[in-house]
């Protein structure tokens, strides 16, 4: 599957999560609990190691978000770090992860998708 097709498939099946998740802070609070469970052991440190800070400045910036604390420039960068967020806590999406290499996948979406918000992790690292 080429990168845009990809992109389109995560769009296309999680988008509605990710919405529903921006609206509800119950299940916003629930999401980022379960990403920094996953982001903090030993595993994911390693496979996400060159970019595991600005992935916790992520999850930082959501709990600001849910909390009032911090108000985001851009709803869309929000809803595209949910997204990034929900395919990573999904076993089950492009490459499962359960596969040998299965989270290559996941890390190029981050990277891709903090690649695109980077302005908004910028404002809100300067804000806190």
């Amino acid at each position: 599957m080429k990168s845009i097709e990809a992109l389109k498939w995560v769009r296309t099946n999680f988008s509605k999560k990710a919405f529903e998740t921006f609206r509800n802070r119950e299940k916003l609070e629930t999401l980022i609990n379960e990403a920094e469970l996953k982001l903090n052991t030993n595993y994911f440190k390693k496979q996400f190691k060159s970019f595991i800070k600005d992935l916790k400045t992520s999850l930082s910036l959501l709990k600001d978000v849910t909390t009032g604390k911090y108000k985001p420039k851009s709803k869309k960068n929000i809803i595209l770090l949910l997204l990034a967020f929900i395919y990573f806590l999904n076993p089950f999406d492009i490459v499962p992860d359960l596969l040998i290499g299965g989270f290559v996948d996941d890390a190029a979406l981050f990277v891709w998708t903090l690649n695109n918000i980077r302005q908004e992790l910028l404002n809100y690292s300067r804000s806190s």
